[in-house]
């Protein structure tokens, strides 16, 4: 019969392991057929609460990180292997969590334990790249891919938006050379403005960091910090330069007067924008959830003294 601490753990059932250690707290050094603990086991399984758990409620855990089971794979070399939680969409953000889980335990090892090799030579590293080559190549083409459709896109926002700052309505006094409706309306199309420009500096920052994406080595760091927080820039720059243009729309339409006889454009503007806004939640969430591991790991690491 499987011992049952050992498939509480493979299984991520983190309250039957509270249970057991909580009444049996020697079971922790509890080893299954390949010689792991059960610290090796979670990481290995890449359960993440549950690591969290044994890492800050378990006793002599430098005993836990500095084992080594019968194949010579310490800690690290178990959190090498691909095995990437079922809700975790494939392509780039996998590569993304699968490096920052790999980069949660080395941080967490003794640093003598990162260069060990396993009964087959490798270091964590070896095997981690070995491990995830497959899935690199394919984050990186999904990375380009993406990259190359958003930048069509804002470049035709940053054009429109562009176009629309010198095509002023109504067009321009032939004595002052100004704006007409800056005589008269000068509040409105200053704001009118403001968002034009707003658009246009957004477009040309999201090109900017797309391009930066775009020419990226893609070496596994990459993935870790630099590629996750240009995706977030990209997203917001974006959203905010869709924003600013629909908001332009519509107050091109009040400086016009059109909406003081007829209030559908806006209707049908802000229904837009509302849903943009719901699509982009939905589809940023993983790379926010992303973010906040990731900063919330760097804020509580300690790492080891060597």
């Amino acid at each position: 019969m499987p011992d049952p601490l050992i498939q509480a753990t493979r299984l991520g059932i983190i309250e039957v392991v509270q249970e057991i250690l909580s009444v049996y707290p020697e079971a922790a050094y509890t080893f299954d057929g390949n010689g792991r603990n059960i610290l090796q086991i979670a990481v290995e399984e890449e359960k993440w609460f549950l690591y969290d758990y044994l890492m800050t409620s378990g006793t002599n855990m430098d005993r836990m990180l500095s084992a080594i089971d019968h194949e010579g794979n310490t800690i690290i070399h178990l959190a090498a292997h691909q095995e990437s939680p079922p809700s975790t969409p494939p392509g780039v953000l996998e590569m993304m969590w699968e490096v920052l889980w790999f980069k949660r335990v080395q941080y967490d090892s003794y640093p003598y334990l990162w260069q060990l090799q396993n009964s087959d030579g490798k270091t964590a590293k070896q095997v981690f790249e070995t491990n995830h080559a497959s899935l690199r190549e394919k984050a990186e083409e999904s990375v380009r891919a993406l990259a190359n459709t958003v930048l069509i896109v804002s470049v035709l926002i940053g054009t429109v938006n562009f176009a629309a700052i010198f095509t002023v309505p109504r067009g321009f006094d032939q004595t002052t050379g100004e704006a007409i409706f800056l005589k008269n309306r000068r509040w409105e199309f200053s704001l009118l403005m403001f968002y034009l420009a707003g658009g246009l500096f957004s477009s040309l920052f999201t090109i900017g960091t797309l391009l930066v994406i775009i020419f990226l080595r893609f070496e596994t760091e990459d993935f870790y910090v630099s590629l996750p927080c240009y995706y977030v820039m990209n997203i917001i720059s974006i959203f905010y330069s869709t924003v600013l243009a629909i908001v332009a729309c519509c107050q091109a339409l009040i400086v016009q007067k059109v909406v003081i006889t007829d209030f559908r454009p806006l209707v049908v503007f802000f229904f837009i924008y509302g849903l943009m806004a719901l699509v982009r939640m939905e589809t940023s969430y993983v790379i926010f959830d992303y973010a906040y591991h990731l900063i919330r790991y760097c804020l509580c690491y300690r790492g080891q003294e060597s």
